[in-house]
């Protein structure tokens, strides 16, 4: 029986042994398939729907002022719209107003959402939305013309 206690032990060091390894494996791949995605181009797309007293006067003032997230240094370029009405069933028509912000890299989104002016504009839009869903994606693509 006195030879179980070290036994325990070594298999609870063991096992402890094992979780930190994978924990740093973990980590060490989550650092480099994020440094391998830095240069990346990244797309932000921004659906919002709008509460329906929203007035066609505040989405207008809406476009504008996604329209100025562009003056920000870390934007590339800003596309902003309302729906295109479609009959295709698989085409979703519902929203009010879509945003879509380019970003030379993953870091640059991550400045742009930490950004106060960022802040200080979403909170002038969000009184008027009853849902926003947003798509964060990397341009593979790559094509311009």
């Amino acid at each position: 029986m006195k030879n179980c206690i070290p036994l325990r032990i070594a298999a609870t060091l063991l096992m402890l042994y094992t979780l930190m390894s994978a924990s740093i494996v973990n980590a060490s791949a989550a650092e480099e398939n994020s440094s391998v995605n830095s240069n990346i181009p990244v797309v932000h797309t921004v659906l919002f729907w709008f509460k329906s007293e929203t007035t066609a006067e505040t989405v207008a003032n809406i476009t504008n002022i996604a329209s100025s997230y562009g003056s920000l240094p870390m934007v590339r370029a800003v596309y902003v719209g309302d729906s295109l009405p479609s009959e295709r069933e698989v085409v979703d028509d519902s929203f009010g107003i879509a945003i879509t912000l380019l970003f030379d890299s993953e870091k640059d989104l991550q400045a742009y959402n930490a950004d106060p002016e960022h802040a200080r504009k979403s909170k002038q839009i969000l009184p008027y939305v009853t849902r926003g869903v947003i798509y964060d994606f990397y341009n593979r693509a790559q094509t311009h013309k």
